[in-house]
């Protein structure tokens, strides 16, 4: 009975935080019940139940002290998984394995340069599309074993209307020099025409262009990897969304069904209108390709096409040596 009770108290304290304070109390109790019981020592019965009460008193207060600690322990632990779960949840919405995220100015082009590298296909909407002339273009057209699919919906230049309210705007904002004069707009985006039908043409880029009813301050441009949201202005940040998440996937279906409904452009063929280098590109290239640009009121084929050079797009009003100086701007090689 003795020993039992002797095992019980030392499993209690073995369930406790205090183990070897528990186990030194009972061994105690242990070693001087036995010395006592063989005679090897004489302890009078008023010592050994002083004895016994003071260690029993000091093994429960060492067990309910460790019992408390244990408790506050508990109530900290507790704490720590409440704070990692709300940084987990912090990581899925601005971090890692986040929809959405913000990224400073200094790592847009870093960024743009990721998804150029790891991409077989690129959607692209916005105003002007610089960029798109100067930097992505020339990037997707190094792909030699595979077509890219490029998708572009932009601004009508035969847009008068439009055109001139996009430049006013751009004015207003500060943006790129020159953009907010509103022939500049329409020579920009007749130039980028060119461009898009010159890779079409020459390279491994499989484009269709798609013109907008109106303009946004947003530009977007999409790929396998994520999207990417920008504004003109450089000194802003930028919205990256990864691919699979639920923005990029939405804003790659809007896309895919706004190009059904937009008009579509009817892109020229021929290597009369594209020679091979793009250096050697003439003004002459540059008018036979663009009135032979038609477009049709939607995506669907099938439908009646018109010119696209018409109105104050029409040829007589167009300086296609200007014009023909922009669709390679700015790219290096």
């Amino acid at each position: 009975m003795t020993f039992s009770r002797f095992r019980q108290i030392l499993g209690t304290g073995r369930e406790s935080p205090g183990d070897s304070v528990t186990v030194l109390t009972v061994a105690a109790i242990v070693i001087v019940t036995l010395l006592d019981m063989f005679e090897v020592i004489s302890l009078s019965q008023e010592f050994l139940s002083g004895a016994a009460i003071v260690v029993l008193s000091a093994f429960l207060l060492t067990l309910l002290g460790s019992r408390k600690n244990a408790l506050e322990q508990t109530e900290v632990l507790h704490g720590v998984e409440v704070n990692l779960n709300a940084i987990k949840r912090d990581i899925e919405i601005r971090g890692v394995g986040a929809q959405v995220i913000e990224i400073p100015q200094e790592e847009i082009r870093e960024r743009f340069s990721e998804l150029l590298n790891s991409t077989n296909s690129w959607h692209f909407r916005g105003g002007l599309g610089g960029w798109q002339r100067s930097t992505a273009l020339p990037a997707l057209s190094t792909v030699v074993n595979r077509d890219i699919a490029y998708s572009m919906h932009v601004l009508n230049p035969a847009d008068e209307v439009l055109c001139r309210r996009y430049a006013g705007y751009r004015a207003s904002a500060g943006h790129r020099p020159g953009t907010a004069d509103p022939e500049n707009v329409r020579d920009e985006l007749l130039a980028l025409l060119y461009a898009v039908a010159w890779y079409n043409e020459r390279t491994r880029i499989r484009a269709e262009v798609s013109f907008l009813y109106s303009y946004s301050p947003l530009r977007y441009d999409l790929c396998d990897s994520g999207l990417i949201v920008t504004v003109p202005d450089m000194q802003e940040r930028a919205i990256y969304a990864p691919a699979g998440g639920w923005y990029c996937t939405s804003v790659r279906d809007e896309m895919d069904q706004a190009g059904k409904a937009l008009p579509a452009v009817v892109l020229p063929s021929g290597q009369e209108f594209f020679p091979q280098q793009w250096r050697d590109v003439r003004s002459s290239h540059v008018r036979e390709a663009l009135e032979a640009v038609e477009v049709q009121p939607s995506g669907i084929s099938g439908q009646p096409r018109h010119s696209l050079l018409k109105g104050w797009a029409e040829s007589s009003h167009l300086d296609f040596e200007k014009i023909a100086s922009l669709p390679f701007s700015g790219r290096v090689s």
